[in-house]
């Protein structure tokens, strides 16, 4: 593919994105299921305008990097005093959870697509992660009790990056075709622990070298350091053996809370970096989709849509709940109310890091490429249209929704 070629292509995927945008504002339908719609009228099976397969060098690119902007940018929004105030919940969902999730899920994988329970849990893995943070602007309408709102922003940005550390260790045990469970298991903490390490590290030089100290001497060009950071932690992680995604959450993580560490950054400077932060994460989101629905294999999902139906039934219906209710109850301090945590329980939507996952896996040459797409595409759709469109009613039928507080001087 030629300059000319990506210049075109880049060209109608950013068209695709605009157009989207107006019609999923017309129909009230989550965006990402437009432009999944999209990329299948502008791939192969129909219009043939867009051709990036899912192990091209540009769909890698943007799987990988792109994916850690927007986790970054996830990080980036969390207060660690909201954290703390739920921590003991949020640390069960976001690594037992994540696990307990992959185990019921890929136990359903295996059983529906007769698959050898390693394969099964990896689709268990890619599923794990969800992905509530999209509906924002749709929790703000609504006026939901506020750590409710919080809690599910939190737990998204946190199993994101641990769901896709799982799902690779995973992948990595498949594709090579050898080696032990409890090797696998060790590799996946060890992955962890190297993540949060330098993490850590990255997230602190960061907010040095943008804050008011007297050592942030690129706090006039904050953007542009984010961007270095993501991306050479991104390379420098992934070669120390852990996870770029891992890392760029909590350097973002730490950034976004760098008052707290007595590293003040700028009025300006926190706006720059949330606008490119924010800015990033749009398109990266645009483009993931756009190519996912590219590279649907529309003739394959008929014959595993069925089996792919009856997993995500289990993961929706069976996996959630038990996994909002082992991690969530024993938190005492929280003093979870049943209507809050039946809430939880039915937000799980799906959204873009297992579609990003699945381009990564794809082109690791796991042997379930088309169950995988077709779980996740169906994941997209299914989880935004039945439980984003319903969470108005439920919260209202929940008495979760907060009573709006009268004007000053209203009498």
């Amino acid at each position: 593919m030629g300059a000319k070629d990506v210049i075109q292509t880049s060209a109608i995927v950013l068209a695709a994105g605009l157009v989207a945008q107006v019609v999923s504002d017309f129909l009230r339908t989550p965006r990402m299921i437009v432009l999944v719609a999209a990329g299948v009228v502008l791939g192969p099976h129909a219009t043939d305008a867009v051709d990036v397969p899912l192990d091209s060098l540009g769909a890698q690119l943007v799987f990988s990097l792109g994916v850690s902007l927007i986790l970054f940018y996830g990080g980036l929004g969390l207060s660690a005093r909201v954290l703390a105030r739920v921590g003991i919940g949020l640390g069960l969902l976001a690594v037992p959870g994540v696990i307990v999730t992959a185990l019921l899920t890929g136990f359903a994988a295996s059983a529906a697509f007769d698959l050898p329970f390693s394969q099964g849990f990896l689709i268990g893995a890619v599923l794990a992660p969800t992905d509530p943070a999209i509906l924002i602007p749709l929790f703000e309408r609504l006026r939901v009790r506020p750590r409710l709102v919080q809690t599910i922003v939190a737990e998204s940005a946190l199993n994101d990056p641990i769901g896709a550390v799982l799902a690779l260790t995973t992948a990595a045990f498949v594709v090579g075709g050898g080696g032990s469970v409890a090797g696998a298991a060790g590799d996946f903490f060890a992955d962890l622990g190297i993540s949060i390490a330098l993490g850590v590290v990255l997230g602190l030089l960061l907010a040095l070298l943008i804050s008011e100290h007297r050592f942030g001497i690129w706090r006039e060009s904050p953007a542009l350091v984010v961007g270095l950071a993501v991306a050479a932690g991104y390379v420098g992680i992934d070669s120390a053996g852990g996870s770029g995604y891992l890392g760029a959450f909590i350097a973002g993580l730490i950034a976004g809370n760098a008052e707290e560490l007595r590293l003040p950054v700028g009025a300006e400077a926190r706006r720059e970096v949330d606008f490119f932060a924010q800015l990033a994460a749009d398109l990266v989101v645009l483009v993931v989709f756009v190519i996912l629905g590219a590279n649907l294999p529309l003739g394959d999902m008929v014959d595993n849509a069925g089996p792919a139906l009856a997993v995500l039934a289990v993961l929706v219906f069976v996996a959630r709940p038990i996994v909002v209710a082992v991690c969530l109850l024993p938190d005492r301090r929280a003093v979870w109310t049943r209507p809050e945590l039946v809430f939880l329980a039915w937000t799980r939507e799906t959204g873009v890091v297992p579609a990003a996952l699945v381009g990564l896996l794809v082109a690791q040459g796991v042997p379930i490429e088309e169950e995988l797409v077709t779980v996740v595409a169906l994941a997209v759709v299914v989880t935004l249209l039945v439980q984003s469109t319903t969470k108005p009613w439920l919260a209202r039928r929940l008495g979760l929704i907060e009573a709006e507080q009268a004007p000053s001087g209203a009498q």
